[in-house]
């Protein structure tokens, strides 16, 4: 590719893609309204799904925030009796946090939730687009976790 059309492409490209932010920046500011949460807490609560609780340096990689920030998701879905935490006794620094039997069932609907948001999403995109669709996407992601490490705006 050309100087030219790849300087084009970062410029549609960037232009899209700061279209696309601001879209799902509008729904994570709206919360996930289905059950009550911020967006925050409701990831951090999928995050406990596969394996039914996670120490809180995972809750913070998860979520891509400092430890002090998921200590306090973590800090009110505790309130809202959605989690309960555990100290190891062994390392008193290694807390798990897991979801309660109210957290299961918010877990439950939150997946319901994101799919139905998903669905509208992918309702959208031709059927015989969907496969491409996929794989561009899939590259995008890894290509923002790649550039993620280099860019001034992380963390």
């Amino acid at each position: 590719m050309s100087k030219t059309r790849f300087s084009k492409a970062v410029e549609d490209g960037g232009a899209s893609l700061f279209r696309l932010m601001r879209s799902l920046a509008v729904v994570e500011n709206g919360g996930v309204r289905c059950c009550g949460l911020t967006t925050t807490q409701g990831l951090a609560l999928l995050a406990m799904k596969p394996a039914g609780g996670i120490t809180m340096g995972l809750v913070s990689e998860a979520l891509g925030v400092a430890a002090a920030t998921a200590t306090r998701v973590i800090d009110n879905l505790v309130r809202d009796a959605l989690v309960v935490r555990a100290e190891n006794p062994q390392d008193r620094r290694n807390v798990r946090v897991r979801p309660t039997a109210r957290g299961e069932k918010t877990i439950k609907e939150l997946d319901k939730c994101y799919r139905r948001f998903w669905e509208t999403i992918f309702r959208d995109i031709p059927e015989s687009k969907l496969p491409g669709t996929l794989k561009a996407l899939e590259l995008l992601v890894q290509a923002v976790e790649r550039a993620k490490s280099e860019c001034c705006a992380t963390r």
